[in-house]
């Protein structure tokens, strides 16, 4: 207790005395900043402060039912209308706004542009967002094979992004529907010089392979970074678990209401919570179990905000890595641990799905605030219609699948293995315990014990085929179904990946769908993929939760501008360029 009192004072003084200040917004996050490189941010803490620093070309507007898209470092939408758009859909020129500086001088080129999206495209670290543009642009979704050898050429790159006069232009290889969804997604417009002059690619053919899956710790850009944004990272202040930063006085919009934004990274929820009640932060980053405790406290939540998370959720690996693998046990099907193939049985799968109890996690994990997911695609929150989700909570459904399992050996033997999760995710640990609580009590020679992790090192870890079942959840790269589709389903998606998981059926869809500029022909596709996953049920998903924020009294702008999903109502980010404090 003296420790854990000892760790409460120590994060209250670190932050005491700045939420005091008018002009000072301050957060206590839960998760933190791991890169601040545009090229390489693909997490949802970085993203949401690289939001507040960089911008896109286009951005999402707030008017009409549909989703809109409005200029912003781009002068203009590009359309087949104003002739920035070819009738061929594979075209795209975006004339770049004038007037716009960097935070560490210079004004916003064309060039700088082009720079930016070259270098997105090739850095290419693994694990990373490249994947989301190289498809569209260059028809890959890696810059490399499965062995590491580089399958794209510079000069391809640089032909299909350039630019033309006051405009870049951006060539696609095949009609991609959501390419402008994308565009105004990703916030990635650095300066060339400034990158350069740092150590960073000079943007020419010669190097690049070398900056190729550069280790993202390598970069300078990593800690510093040079947006046009409304604000600019305060380099000098920066650590491990803080990110400071200033209001960009030159910024083409106007300067922010704020001027200074700390965000500190704080492990224990209770002292996020208690910085929140005393007034030293003005926002905090907590679970559903914590919002009744801010009652009274000068504190307030804004609840059922729009997002995209639809986690957290089971991921199967189908072939584990056996080599001195604790999560596998004895690496046998003997009762002390499991074989490297064990998910590749649906029965397993399936007697996993039916042995969660769904209702009892709703309640507790997440205050009965929840949707009941149908699978990987959220259906319902892109207008289409929804199905019932593959497997309930129902024990005599799992008994039925785990007796079929590995042809009657799982049953007669049992099994030991470890269920991975992100360790600072309450609902996840919920989530763990309650699978490992329903299997148990099928049969006590079930043994899923859960295992806590650091959310880099789970990735890490996933990627590397070690973790034979983990808790994650997903939110969407940029507002539209091919983003889950992808990332969840195809092959070459970063969850599919890390399962080992491939079904030719399911990329084939992926991919027709993409490419289809047909509203309803992509919304049967997806309902023909979300049938096939509950076929497949490579993972299970629980309930798509509901976002909120808790935040101190006298806060205002955090509430989204509209109700619709866009880069900020994806990660339930706070774009600070909105907010005041009164």
């Amino acid at each position: 207790m003296k420790a854990c009192l000892f760790a409460l004072l120590l994060h209250a003084s670190a932050l005491q005395g700045w939420a005091a200040d008018p002009e000072t917004f301050v957060s206590a996050d839960a998760d933190r900043v791991y890169t601040l490189d545009p090229a390489a941010i693909y997490d949802r803490q970085s993203f949401s402060v690289a939001l507040n620093i960089y911008e896109p070309l286009v951005a999402f507007g707030s008017e009409g039912a549909k989703p809109s898209l409005v200029p912003f470092l781009s002068a203009e939408v590009p359309s087949v209308e104003n002739g920035l758009l070819s009738k061929d859909g594979l075209t795209y020129s975006f004339p770049i706004r004038k007037d716009v500086r960097f935070h560490h001088g210079g004004e916003l080129t064309p060039e700088d542009v082009r720079y930016s999206l070259l270098r997105f495209l090739l850095r290419d670290p693994e694990g990373g967002p490249a994947g989301i543009l190289l498809k569209p642009i260059l028809g890959v979704y890696s810059t490399r094979d499965e062995n590491g050898a580089l399958v794209v050429r510079y000069s391809d790159a640089a032909q299909a992004v350039r630019v033309e006069g006051d405009k870049v232009v951006i060539q696609l290889r095949s009609p991609y529907a959501p390419f402008l969804s994308i565009i105004a997604s990703w916030p990635l417009v650095t300066s060339k010089s400034w990158a350069a002059a740092h150590g960073d690619w000079d943007g020419e053919e010669a190097a690049w392979q070398a900056f190729n899956n550069q280790d993202f710790r390598k970069s300078y850009l990593s800690s510093h970074a040079n947006g046009t944004g409304p604000f600019m990272l305060d380099a000098s202040s920066a650590s491990a678990n803080l990110v400071v930063l200033k209001r960009h006085e030159a910024y083409w919009r106007g300067p922010a209401r704020l001027k200074t934004v700390v965000l500190r990274q704080i492990d224990s929820e209770l002292a996020r919570l208690s910085l929140l009640q005393t007034g030293d932060a003005d926002h905090a980053s907590l679970s559903r179990a914590s919002l009744g405790d801010i009652a009274g406290s000068g504190a307030m939540v804004l609840d059922d905000l729009p997002g995209s998370a639809i986690g957290p959720a089971f991921f199967f690996t189908f072939e584990a890595d056996p080599k001195d693998n604790p999560a596998l046990g004895s690496g046998r099907l003997d009762g002390e641990g499991i074989p490297p193939d064990f998910f590749k049985d649906p029965d397993v799968r399936r007697g996993f799905a039916c042995a969660f109890d769904y209702e009892l996690f709703l309640n507790t994990a997440l205050r009965g605030k929840g949707e009941r997911a149908e699978g990987p695609l959220p259906l319902k929150s892109f207008g289409l219609s929804a199905g019932s989700p593959p497997c309930g909570h129902d024990r005599a459904k799992a008994e039925q699948h785990l007796q079929k399992a590995w042809a009657g050996l799982l049953w007669r033997k049992g099994f030991k293995a470890e269920a991975a999760y992100n360790a600072n995710d309450p609902a996840a640990h919920a989530a763990a315990e309650n699978l490992s609580a329903g299997l148990r009590a099928i049969r006590p020679s079930f043994s899923l014990t859960p295992k806590p992790f650091w959310k880099s090192t789970l990735e890490k870890e996933a990627l590397r085929h070690r973790l034979p079942v983990f808790i994650s959840g997903f939110e969407a790269d940029y507002p539209d179904l091919h983003s889950y589709a992808f990332s969840l389903l195809h092959s070459a998606g970063f969850f599919p990946k890390a399962q080992r998981y491939s079904n030719p059926a399911a990329d084939a869809i992926v991919d027709e769908a993409r490419r289809s500029p047909d509203d309803s022909a992509r919304a049967k596709a997806y309902g023909e993929l979300q049938a096939l996953y509950k076929k497949d049920l490579p993972q299970v998903y629980l309930y798509a939760p509901v976002n909120f924020k808790a935040l101190r009294t006298g806060i205002s702008g955090a509430q989204p501008a509209h109700g619709r999903l866009d880069p900020f109502t994806l990660h339930n980010a706070l774009y600070f360029y909105r907010i005041r404090k009164d």
